[in-house]
């Protein structure tokens, strides 16, 4: 048998708040739950529609192998980020996501990472995206 993980299984959770995607993972992420993931997370950008809007996502506990980041099947996934303004990271350290950079460079959007929780909602604050 293969060494068991002790990591919590994956899972992820969307809210729409607003003009605000605010989204959980956790876990260790197989393709199959990514899959889902990025289909959930389209759809919900798709509601946003006409409006700009800004994503949040906490990924602390979030643990991403390189054979799902670098996943053939991940290149025919596109998500319309047309009036995407923001998206902020709460990671567990700084280098945290940086596979997924790639995947921003043709909306033009660099998420921003934070450690600390209250500075990622400061920052969706100030940005005009949550009121407190």
């Amino acid at each position: 048998m293969s060494h068991q993980s002790k990591l919590p299984p994956a899972s992820y959770q969307i809210n729409i708040k607003s003009r605000l995607i605010a989204v959980k993972t956790t876990g260790e992420w197989s393709l199959q739950t990514d899959m889902a993931y990025l289909s959930d997370l389209g759809e919900a950008m798709h509601s946003m529609r006409g409006n700009v809007w800004a994503v949040l996502v906490d990924m602390r506990g979030w643990v991403v192998p390189a054979s799902v980041s670098t996943s053939p099947l991940k290149s025919d996934v596109i998500l319309d980020r047309r009036n995407q303004k923001l998206e902020c990271w709460i990671v567990d350290e700084p280098s945290q996501g940086e596979a997924l950079l790639p995947y921003f460079k043709q909306a033009g959007i660099v998420p921003k990472r934070f450690t600390d929780p209250k500075d990622a909602h400061a920052c969706l604050k100030d940005a005009g995206f949550i009121d407190s």
